[in-house]
């Protein structure tokens, strides 16, 4: 109601001001331009109806990782559901390595068939190793954003008026002025508007699935590698032993002299 009221001000002042006045001054402008910001903030604010009567405006978003089958035909059970549920895939990918193939989609579905599509793919998969989801309730911050939004429409409306009214060339580069100002102000409102509305109507699941399968032995191809893999540490360790040649030369010397040691006899008494 406040803001109703402020607004009715808002366009009296305009209207005495184009009617009683030859001229609109920047200054006036200015003073219009900083109300219509405060009119953003703490107006808007206090004008919300009571919480209890709105409809909540609730994000939901969601992720689930389990193992499947066949994922071939995972992935077109999932796409057969989406359909059916009006939703549609954002993003996909997939990955193999090892013995797992792997794949990932980003899904949206309507905020209404969230719940239906998770209760799916529990009863379709094979084991779940996760699985997450969130709600972030966005009512005020809507209620706020749509309040401002519709206040900086009726200032530029004000604004377009007194430019058809102004009478010399520096008033309308100073509406015009304002009046950039004010529509640039509502694109971007206007631009988080259509954002919460996305994310409030359509919710986000992101979905990765994944199948293991076994390879065969393949005693062949094994022992193959351990033909290479024996040659391989053969060369290893002569290198090693190449590497001990100091020791050894050591190790001789030490021999030499135990056994010519050996053959000397004792000297006689």
């Amino acid at each position: 109601m406040k803001l109703v009221i402020y607004q009715i001000h808002v366009v009296l002042l305009f209207v005495i001001a184009a009617c009683g006045n030859s001229g609109v001054s920047t200054d006036y402008l200015a003073e219009v331009s900083n109300y219509s910001e405060l009119e953003g903030s703490d107006q808007t604010a206090s004008s919300q109806p009571p919480t209890e009567f709105i409809e909540r405006k609730v994000i939901r978003e969601g992720s689930i990782n389990f193992k499947c089958g066949d994922i071939l035909e995972t992935e077109t059970f999932l796409r057969k559901e989406v359909k059916v549920l009006n939703g549609f895939i954002s993003m996909e990918s997939k990955n193999a390595y090892g013995e797992r193939t792997e794949k990932s989609m980003t899904i949206r579905v309507p905020s209404e068939n969230f719940d239906l599509l998770n209760e799916k793919i529990n009863l379709h998969a094979l084991k779940i190793d996760n699985a997450t989801s969130s709600s972030e309730d966005v009512t005020e911050q809507y209620i706020d954003v749509e309040a401002r939004l519709n206040a900086k429409k009726e200032l530029e409306k004000r604004y377009t008026e007194l430019v058809q009214q102004a009478e010399n060339l520096e008033e309308v580069l100073g509406l015009e002025r304002e009046l950039a100002t004010v529509r640039g102000d509502i694109e971007s409102l206007q631009g988080r508007i259509n954002y919460l509305r996305n994310r409030i109507s359509l919710s986000t699941l992101h979905v990765t699935f994944y199948q293991e399968s076994e390879k065969a032995f393949g005693f062949i191809s094994k022992v193959r590698e351990g033909i290479k893999n024996g040659w391989k540490n053969l060369q290893w360790f002569v290198i090693f032993l190449v590497n001990l040649w100091p020791f050894f030369l050591v190790m001789a010397a030490l021999l030499f002299l135990l056994l010519r040691r050996k053959k000397t006899p004792p000297p006689v008494k």
